[in-house]
């Protein structure tokens, strides 16, 4: 059942506590690289400086050989218009355009907020759970498109309640709004349509005001109808198509849930923190023995999850001494907090059975399962929706369960966030780390090769290439010839490239290319989010987990010469 319409203010002591906090996480980390899908988006911006109109009309090598970026981009552009709209004002620093994106993020955890008040007793603490956790802090620090689409995303859910609770048609309507720009910011955004939809229905069974929902869908059949005549494609058509073709097969079935579940509970650690104080002491312990057991004997039970394999090269079974504990332990852990939050989800849908707990149930479930199931692949990006409503679900628990905490400043709702800020800042260390490292390589290479008299190019993209590029570097093209003196640079922890010494017939010229020199750059020693056979936070084909502890070796760059 929906409340009464509460009164919001944007200058009060919450509000002010959770934008300073928002801002002094982020700030230290506003001189980070690009890296990663960053280096598309900022290239979209480039050509919306040249061609507002054609937002994808050019050309970019992202795997191997030139394609059309809207073929390679399976993201809509509202994200490259605004970091247009910066460069165009403030020219193309790095740190001013990581700057402005402290508008979206601001915008997530105040909408975070603001939603939460309709719902729980301690919205602050559900935004401020939000702004540390893993997920939020690396995605806010990028220029890529998810924390801006779900700043729009959570503003829409607010507009929308608060449009049903007072009657008010304005506020429907900029709800409408507010999903179109979520949906033209990533594409997940249109799963508010039927989010929404669900909930009204429930509340209100049937509402003329429905018919509102329509206004977003008009926007997405106008985008489709642009793309379609600039790029003879329709562009959502293509993304869903995509997806579709990347949907789970039975076989994969275990591996994807495993996956999914590790990713959402390693991307929303704060949730760990907070679970002893959501549940009877002898609850808590019976459930998390249960969950801890389970997660590990699953695991035991399994040789790999996707192309990871769990022992190493001494055992030839998971039952031998080759056992990888480390990455079993993790995985153990974060599966465990991943099947908690969903137990909160499923137990608030069971105890309150009304509108707002179907809402929430909903939104958990549908981001899991786009991201566990659907998308091509699980990454922290397609778990960050999830994260709000997570957060507001804590929050909840511990208004039911404990008297005390419904007080402003409760001494056992705030000690969780001291090792969930923790922890989130480490990981978004690493981050930065790994990102900063391609830069740093970039100019090491520049150094070493800059009075090359032959070609010199590179493998590896994110943001090894737009560094390289901006230097004047040339991506290798595998459909191109090369001549004697080439040389080529391949870093060893990137997507998309070929090893001459592993060319396996993909690229004839490889043949031709023999190591000469090493380069190293190295990252943070003990946290990585994107190490080959543990960790995979932009995407789990590098590792079932989000983050990993452990020894990180450096960064490898491998100098190959033409003969």
């Amino acid at each position: 059942m929906i409340e009464s319409p509460i009164k919001h203010r944007l200058i009060n002591s919450p509000v002010f506590m959770v934008a300073i906090i928002t801002i002094v996480s982020l700030l230290p980390f506003i001189t980070k690289a690009f890296n990663m899908d960053e280096p598309l988006f900022v290239w979209a911006a480039r050509q919306i400086q040249l061609n507002p109109l054609d937002f994808y009309g050019f050309k970019v090598n992202w795997y191997g050989f030139e394609m059309d970026m809207f073929s390679v981009n399976q993201n809509p552009p509202f994200v490259s218009y605004y970091i247009a709209l910066i460069t165009g004002l403030f020219g193309w620093n790095e740190p001013v355009i990581h700057f402005f994106f402290l508008i979206p993020a601001l915008g997530l955890s105040l909408g975070t907020y603001f939603l939460a008040r309709s719902f729980c007793s301690l919205p602050h603490l559900a935004a401020i759970l939000t702004v540390f956790s893993p997920v939020f802090l690396i995605s806010s620090a990028s220029v890529m498109s998810d924390t801006t689409m779900l700043a729009f995303y959570v503003w829409a859910i607010f507009l929308w309640l608060e449009g049903l609770k007072r009657g008010s048609l304005p506020y429907l309507f900029l709800s409408a709004i507010f999903i179109a720009l979520s949906t033209l910011t990533k594409y997940f955004g249109a799963t508010l349509i039927p989010l929404l939809l669900v909930f009204t229905l429930v509340e209100k069974k049937f509402d003329y005001r429905i018919c509102i929902l329509f206004i977003p869908e008009l926007f997405v059949v106008g985008y489709e109808w642009l793309t379609y005549s600039l790029y003879n494609q329709s562009l959502i058509s293509d993304a869903a198509a995509y997806a579709a073709g990347s949907w789970v097969k039975p076989s994969q079935f275990l591996d994807k849930t495993l996956t999914g579940l590790s990713f959402a509970g390693g991307c929303l650690v704060g949730v760990i923190f907070f679970a002893p104080l959501l549940w009877p002491r002898r609850t808590f312990f019976f459930m998390g023995a249960i969950l801890l057991t389970l997660s590990l004997s699953v695991l035991l039970s399994v040789n790999t999850i996707g192309s990871i394999q769990l022992y190493d090269e001494l055992g030839s079974s998971v039952f031998d001494s080759g056992i990888r504990w480390g990455l079993v332990f993790q995985l153990t852990l974060f599966i465990s907090a991943g099947m908690h939050i969903l137990i909160l989800a499923i137990t608030d849908l069971m105890r309150h059975r009304n509108a707002t707990s179907m809402l929430l149930f909903l939104w958990i479930m549908g981001a899991f399962i786009f991201s566990s199931y659907i998308n091509w692949t699980t990454s922290a990006r397609n778990i960050l929706p999830m994260l709000p409503a997570a957060a507001i679900l804590v929050m909840r628990r511990l208004n039911y369960l404990n008297e005390e905490s419904n007080t402003f400043f409760s001494r056992k709702a705030i000690w969780p966030l001291f090792p969930a800020a923790l922890i989130s800042i480490l990981v978004t260390w690493a981050d930065v780390s790994l990102a900063n490292s391609q830069r740093s390589a970039a100019n090491t290479m520049d150094v070493r090769f800059k009075a090359y008299q032959y070609p010199v190019k590179f493998q590896g993209h994110w943001g090894f290439q737009y560094y390289m590029e901006g230097m004047g570097y040339e991506a290798v093209d595998f459909r191109k010839e090369h001549s004697e003196g080439d040389i080529m640079i391949i870093p060893s922890n990137q997507s998309n490239t070929i090893w001459p010494q592993k060319n396996q017939g993909r690229w004839p010229q490889g043949d031709r290319f023999i190591p000469i020199e090493k380069f190293q750059e190295q990252t943070l020693r003990w946290l990585s989010v994107m190490r080959l056979g543990g960790a995979g936070f932009y995407s789990s084909q590098a590792g079932p987990l989000p983050f990993a502890m452990g020894e990180v070796p450096p960064e490898e760059y491998i100098v190959f010469k033409a003969k």
